[in-house]
């Protein structure tokens, strides 16, 4: 080894030992590694921040300079009363929210106003309020209201303020501060000392302390803390139990190191923040960590915050904590936001580096580098710079079996073991090579890979170079088995073992592009790449990619938690994720898996480093996961104690319609005709508000929810008038979600062409022009069917004309001929008797003939009354068979054909009656109307109901016929089996086609 890398690690050593830590446990971390966000007036936060308080909703309240603001982490609002309404002044210096919507406020010229649903009361000092400034605002335990101003103290009970004065044990003198203690024991401070009020008590008692200007917070441990102009902070005695003596030594303030606070907020540590009146800024001391001081604390005893940091102004008075564990700092100039990071920065390691950076956890420290330097971070410790690289370059590091430290560049290749370094050549055909990857197998052979091949090292000589036909791999790994796995930028990675190599590919379900790495736990071979995540599982490979899990792009790195969670860092942050989730995402291709991803909002260097042959995660022996981002290293601290498991209550900011914007969440009313609307919503969620999701629906008109992302507003168009109910849920960045949400019912009134009244008229104006049209298609139907019957009776006129005048006049004169020759032939002559018997059969025939050529010209009289009668009189009914035939309106005359085509259908149901049904009482009714309907039923045998149903018996056409008899006249025509016995038979015909329109005249012979 040369002499000036052996120099430099020993000057690496001292710096090591000699360093104080910059970081050792998350609970120890300075202000500086929290979160630090900050408002501006660029950022529309107001300007000079007095007071502040969060509301039952989460709202912050700010009283401002400028009338009072309020916040949801994303948005300021300057708050406007009611119409009509206003406050007494703009300059806020005390807040005090006790419900949604209602706060007690103070002003800096002193009276107090109660804001409840947007209106106003004031009180002023002739409503029994102190005069002066009003500094502070304290609901106690049984509700009553108390305000410090700088003229005295003041309580609200019963509806009335009332002030306070000796007979309370207050002194005359200047009121500095008032606070409620857990326990339900007031403290006030003057300028001169402090007195306590017990709990029911009436009557403040003194404590004997000399503080000046004295101010008090509590810690989680029921300790009250105290911080004064000339001691700085301590604990106070617990003088309500008797204590007079301090434990600590009260040591002089200077006033370079003077230590005095406006306000204060307690952690989710139970640390101690607090705004620096005398300095400017914030501090921070944690009371739990380190020896417990034995003396008071100036400033140089804590943490500082101030503006060359990054605070908005050293002017800072209000400092919260939210319920969510974050704490707000109000200054003069903006408002700031520390929150607990989940990823601390070491700032240790240089924030840049053109070699990328390496890591690797040995059993005494982990150790990192940024391609120029050496870091060490021992145990539960910051990295500290340990020595200098001989050569900057890309270096990767690798621990062996043996828990040897491995790590080289472009000349030389060095193992670290028990504080001794050895350098180990590079093989002989290989002249400054950056390595590539190492990895170990199961012989403790050392394969290294060299862009221009691969070779092993064994008991420190090298083999000659390993022909795999592959190119140089981008990463590589020991198998605890004996194998050696190594990853390309070509979507492979291939396995090599005393039997060989094995390579897989697409072909074996690989699908994450360019491996940036691959670990193996319990057996199982993990890899991520550019696209994804995949599990070798029996022989193949299963891959989930960023198409189902989006942050799943540009994975580095692969780790996991001491509970077992799945770490996986990539392009968009890390990916942390539950063991089942991993599990189910790999055997369910639909299912969608939840996580959590950590990215620079927590405190993550820039992102996963990408191609350093490096893996991006290592998990150091103290149980510490560094992550690697392309800005630096850092920790990840974060636990499951510090997920974020409250629910951010919803709201429904406003609704605009029409141009108008409506800002009440009560049901909503919209002008009549809205058709479009927007909705604006929020969810108060003060860690982390851009993380916060949104789903909506509105459940008239969706079954589904709609995944709105974290868009806070929606617009609704082509609605229709109606009742409206609008429903919006959100998660907070732990995926916590408030099921409940906010709802807001809406009804848009219809306009008179959206009303039910038009469109009935619209309904019955569509019936009337149906009728219309019906009736015109009925008309020219009737006239069509009457011009075909006119048709038909002309043809059978002139059928009847040409049979009288040729066949019957031929016939008839045939008879005469034979009759004169008849005549002729003696009586006695026994053919004669034959011939005149033919010649009766003639004329018998001859009249017949007349009476089809009578039928032919039509009868003149169509009453189907008197047809139905005769029909029923011909057929010859038993006499006990009651027949009955009812005419029900006045009697009209039916068409010829008609009459003809109903003549048969009636013929052939009272023939069927007759014939089958063995019936008692026929009944038959004839009714004429706007329709003509006739109706046949007797009590019979009736027809079974498969024939009813059929239309028809088989191998029969009576009911067929009489059906398409109906048809060709547009009627309907029914057949049923009635509850009693018997059959009906119905006939229904238009009245414009049945009636007869006009007379048809005949010619008689």
């Amino acid at each position: 080894m040369s002499k000036g890398l052996v120099f430099v690690l020993m000057v690496g050593l001292w710096i090591a030992i000699v360093c104080p830590s910059g970081h050792a446990r998350s609970a120890d971390r300075s202000i500086r590694q929290f979160h630090h966000t900050a408002w501006t007036a660029k950022d529309g936060a107001p300007p000079e921040i007095w007071a502040m308080d969060q509301g039952p909703d989460g709202f912050l309240w700010l009283g401002t300079g400028s009338g009072l603001h309020l916040f949801d982490g994303v948005h300021f609002e300057h708050f406007q009363p009611a119409p009509g309404q206003r406050l007494a002044s703009i300059d806020i210096t005390a807040v005090e929210v006790v419900a949604t919507n209602e706060a007690w406020i103070g002003y800096s010229d002193g009276g107090i106003s109660h804001l409840r649903d947007g209106r106003v009361t004031t009180f002023l000092e002739k409503d029994g309020v102190w005069p002066g400034m009003v500094v502070r605002l304290v609901k106690d335990r049984n509700g009553a209201l108390w305000a410090l101003s700088h003229g005295g103290l003041s309580r609200f009970e019963d509806g009335q303020w009332r002030k306070l004065g000796a007979d309370w044990g207050i002194p005359s003198e200047m009121l500095i501060e008032l606070f409620l203690a857990r326990d339900g024991t007031f403290w006030l401070s003057t300028t001169r000392t402090i007195f306590f009020l017990r709990p029911g008590a009436r009557k403040f008692e003194p404590t004997g302390v000399i503080a000046h200007h004295a101010t008090f917070t509590h810690t989680p441990d029921g300790r009250i803390w105290v911080t004064d102009n000339l001691h700085g902070l301590r604990p106070l005695q617990d003088f309500p139990a008797g204590e007079s003596r301090s434990l600590w030594t009260l040591k002089p303030a200077t006033g370079a190191n003077a230590l005095a606070a406006a306000n204060y907020a307690i952690d989710r540590h139970g640390a101690i923040w607090g705004t620096d009146r005398l300095r400017g800024g914030i501090f921070r001391f944690d009371p739990r960590q380190g020896p417990p001081p034995t003396q008071s604390l100036d400033a140089s005893d804590v943490d500082v915050f101030q503006r060359k940091d990054g605070l908005t102004s050293d002017r800072s008075i209000p400092i919260l904590t939210d319920r969510e564990g974050n704490i707000w700092v109000g200054t003069n100039a903006g408002l700031n936001r520390f929150r607990t990071a989940d990823i601390l920065h070491d700032t240790a390691v240089p924030s840049a580096t053109a070699f990328g950076y390496g890591i690797a956890a040995m059993p005494d420290a982990t150790y990192i580098t940024d391609g120029v330097s050496l870091f060490r971070a021992a145990p539960n410790e910051a990295a500290r710079p340990f020595a200098r690289l001989a050569e900057s370059g890309p270096t990767v590091f690798f621990r062996s079996r043996d828990d040897a430290l491995w790590y080289g560049n472009r000349r030389q290749l060095v193992r670290f073991r028990d504080n001794k370094h050895s350098r180990i050549p590079f093989p002989a055909d290989v002249v400054e090579q950056n390595i590539r990857a190492m990895a170990e197998d199961g012989a403790g052979n050392l394969w290294v890979a060299f862009p221009t091949g691969t070779y092993r090292l064994t008991r420190d000589a090298w083999s000659g170079k390993l022909d795999f036909g592959l190119p140089p791999p981008s990463i590589a790994q020991s198998d605890p088995s004996g194998p050696v796995w190594f990853g390309f930028t070509d979507n492979r990675v291939s396995r090599h073992d005393a039997n060989g190599m094995r390579v897989y590919d697409t072909r074996e379900g690989l699908e994450v592009g360019g491996v940036e790495d691959i670990k193996i736990r319990d057996g199982v071979v993990w890899v991520g790449g550019e696209f994804g995540v995949a599990r070798l599982d029996g022989g193949r490979f299963q891959t989930v990619g960023a198409g189902r899990v989006a942050p799943l792009f540009g994975i580095s790195g692969i780790g996991w938690t001491a509970g077992g969670d799945f770490l996986f860092n990539g392009l968009l942050g890390v990916v942390r994720m539950k063991a089942d989730e991993v599990r189910k995402a790999f055997a369910d291709p639909s299912y969608s898996p939840v996580y959590r991803v950590y990215d620079q909002t927590d405190g993550m260097p820039g992102v996963a480093q990408q191609g350093s042959r490096s893996s991006s995660i290592e998990t150091g022996e103290d149980g510490r996961i560094w992550v690697i981002g392309n800005n630096g290293v850092a920790v990840l601290a974060a636990d499951d104690s510090d997920l974020n498991n409250v629910p951010p209550p919803v709201a429904i900011a406003s609704v605009t319609a029409q141009g108008a914007v409506y800002s009440n969440a009560l049901p909503l009313a919209l002008p009549a005709g809205t058709s479009s609307l927007t909705i604006t919503y929020t969810a108060v969620s003060l860690s982390v508000p851009e993380r916060v999701r949104f789903r909506y629906k509105m459940e008239n008109l969706h079954a589904d929810w709609v995944d709105a992302g974290g868009h806070r507003e929606v617009t609704y168009n082509n609605l229709g008038p109606g009742r409206y109910r609008f429903h919006v849920i959100a998660a907070n960045e732990d995926n916590v979600w408030n099921a409940d949400g906010a709802t807001l019912e809406i009804e848009i009134p219809p306009t008179f062409l959206q009303s039910w009244k038009f469109k009935l008229l619209c309904a019955l104006a569509m019936v009337g022009l149906l009728w219309l049209a019906y009736s015109r298609r009925l008309r020219v139907v009737a006239e069509r069917i009457r011009m075909r019957m006119s048709e038909r009776i002309e043809e059978r006129e002139r059928i009847s004309r040409e049979l009288h005048d040729t066949l019957l006049q031929s016939v008839q004169a045939m008879t005469l001929h034979f009759q004169a020759a008849v005549h002729e032939l003696p009586k006695d002559l026994p053919a004669r008797a034959k011939l005149e018997d033919v010649l009766d059969r003639a004329d018998a025939v001859i009249a017949e003939g007349r009476n089809r050529v009578l039928d032919l010209r039509t009868a003149r009289d169509c009453d189907i009354g008197r047809i139905i009668e005769a029909i029923t009189a011909h057929v010859e009914f038993d006499p006990g068979v009651d027949i009955r035939v009812t005419t029900v309106g006045e009697p009209r005359a039916l068409e010829p054909l008609v009459a003809e085509e109903v003549t048969r259908i009636a013929s052939e149901a009272i023939f069927n009656i007759w014939r089958h049904a063995n019936a008692s009482r026929v009944e038959i009714d004839i009714s004429h109307g706007a329709h003509f309907c006739l109706r046949i039923a007797d009590n019979g045998v009736g027809l079974t109901p498969e024939v009813a149903d059929r239309g028809q018996k088989e191998g029969h056409f009576g009911l067929a016929g009489m059906r398409e008899r109906a048809r060709n006249l547009r009627g309907s025509f029914h057949v049923r089996v009635l509850s009693g016995g018997g059959t009906e038979v119905r006939l229904m015909l238009p009245g414009s086609i049945a009636y007869r329109a006009a007379t048809h005249h005949t010619d008689s012979w």
